[in-house]
């Protein structure tokens, strides 16, 4: 008697890449936080954004929990697949951002957070770097996620500045030598198999936005570690556009170019990230140009994340919430 095949569970599909939604909405409440101080709009957005950020966060962090706890090989398998680990940052990431807006209710809080987040994003920095150096990679496997957890190390000190730590100007300085020296390392590895070999397959071709997202928080570090906004950081803000230039249109593939795939949440963040560049650098350049960029910025980073925010709970609630694995490749033989 042939054996029955068993649909998979909703728990057996969740991904560890959805936490690229707590990533994406809460720089997009950043974003707005930027928009109030700057024209004065009204705080009710970013606080809708923000309590949605904590129940999301809350919701996703008890449903991974339990697909760990009754699927546990499941979680091992992400956790040792070459192109899925990366996305285990999105967790951590999320960590060191929710801080930024519980500041203003509890400072302990926000610090025992951040700092959890800190220590993890180092630990897992330095796991995932070690692992590559360890054991040959395919070179096809050379994917924008890899940017996850290097760039991480850049997302510290974005609120790590604004805590009362001891020496935290130093740790934060830390960081951001680590993720930026990296980042540069692997978007030279990753733009090289770009060059080099057949294009990323057209599920994965938004995530290419994804390589926005270091210079973007380079620049919003620097700035933050520095208060200046001199030549070094013009340099990061413009480099940072011009990838923007190239990656952006990925954007438009999100709505036609296959079905909805819950990686593509990882494009959320590196959208904000840089729409956050364009209000800081706009509050020192005096220029239509200048003033009217991030207006464009939040403009496209709020409909690209409340498009995502939508297609999953649209396929949630239809049950068709599914998880295609990232594509590996075996590099071509010589």
């Amino acid at each position: 008697m042939p054996e029955t095949i068993r649909d998979p569970t909703f728990l057996e599909f969740f991904p560890i890449s959805i936490f690229g939604a707590i990533m994406g909405l809460t720089g997009l409440s950043f974003s707005w936080e930027w928009a109030e101080k700057t024209w004065g709009v009204t705080s009710y957005i970013r606080n809708t954004i923000e309590v949605l950020t904590l129940l999301s966060f809350v919701t996703l962090t008890v449903t991974y929990l339990l697909k760990w706890i009754k699927y546990p090989v499941l979680v091992k398998k992400e956790f040792k697949h070459p192109v899925s680990v990366s996305f285990f940052a999105t967790f951590i990431i999320s960590l060191l951002l929710i801080p930024g807006f519980l500041l203003r209710f509890s400072v302990p809080a926000a610090t025992v957070l951040w700092s959890i987040g800190a220590v993890l994003m180092f630990v897992f920095c330095w796991y995932v770097f070690r692992k590559w150096l360890d054991e040959p990679q395919e070179t096809g496997n050379a994917m924008p996620a890899w940017v996850l957890p290097i760039a991480g190390t850049l997302d510290v000190p974005l609120v790590g500045v604004r805590l009362p730590i001891p020496g935290i100007h130093q740790i934060c300085l830390a960081f951001f030598g680590i993720g930026l020296v990296l980042s540069l390392i692997l978007l030279t590895i990753i733009i090289s198999r770009l060059f080099f070999q057949e294009s990323l397959p057209e599920p994965l071709q938004p995530t290419l936005l994804v390589l926005v997202a270091p210079f973007a928080l380079a620049f919003s570090g620097y700035e933050s570690l520095t208060g200046l906004q001199d030549l070094t950081a013009s340099v990061f803000f413009y480099f940072d556009l011009f990838l923007f230039l190239i990656f952006g249109s990925k954007i438009f593939l999100l709505a036609v170019c296959c079905p909805f795939r819950v990686t593509w949440w990882a494009v959320s963040f590196p959208l904000v990230a840089f729409t956050i560049a364009t209000f800081r650098y706009a509050s020192h350049i005096h220029s239509v140009i200048f003033q009217c960029l991030p207006e464009v910025m939040l403009a496209i980073s709020t409909a690209a994340i409340l498009y995502l925010f939508i297609q999953t709970l649209f396929r949630i609630a239809t049950r068709r919430f599914t998880f295609q694995p990232p594509i590996t490749k075996k590099s071509p033989q010589l």
